[in-house]
């Protein structure tokens, strides 16, 4: 994939800025959503209901920021888009910390092991909560 060429100090600000995909989502319940693309980040989360994902990291574990952005609708409505955009430097432990979280209340199986590699934890992260079988109730959590 071709990428910009940044000529700019601005345009260096905005690449380094950039969301990485694929993007990791938790909302309130500690349920994980994995969004490859833009595209998925609309299917998965409305933007009535942005209230609801406590957290987000990128591909490069940085805390995300998620907002509804306005745009004209059909036939005269109002309607918006989730957009998301990086807040912060990257927070490792605390990603692994809302994935094994996720596991231990909703799967009986164990987190994916983070072995250093970013995009291969999150892509097993996406294999996993895809595959695995998900209890109806999470258990209590351990205090």
């Amino acid at each position: 994939m071709a990428g910009k060429v940044v000529t700019t100090d601005h345009e260096q600000v905005q690449a380094n800025d950039a969301v990485s995909f694929p993007i990791v989502l938790i909302d309130d319940d500690h349920w994980v959503i994995v969004c490859g693309s833009v595209s998925d980040v609309q299917l998965a989360v409305e933007p009535d209901f942005l209230d609801d994902i406590v957290a987000g990291y990128d591909a490069l574990a940085r805390p995300l920021q998620l907002f509804a952005q306005e745009k004209p609708g059909r036939w005269g409505t109002r309607d918006a888009d989730t957009v998301v955009r990086v807040s912060g430097a990257p927070e490792t432990e605390a990603l692994q910390r809302h994935i094994q979280r996720f596991f231990s209340l909703w799967t009986d199986e164990e987190a994916p092991d983070f072995g250093g590699d970013l995009l291969q934890y999150i892509n097993s992260v996406k294999s996993r909560t895809e595959a695995v079988r998900t209890r109806r109730k999470a258990r209590k959590p351990e205090k």
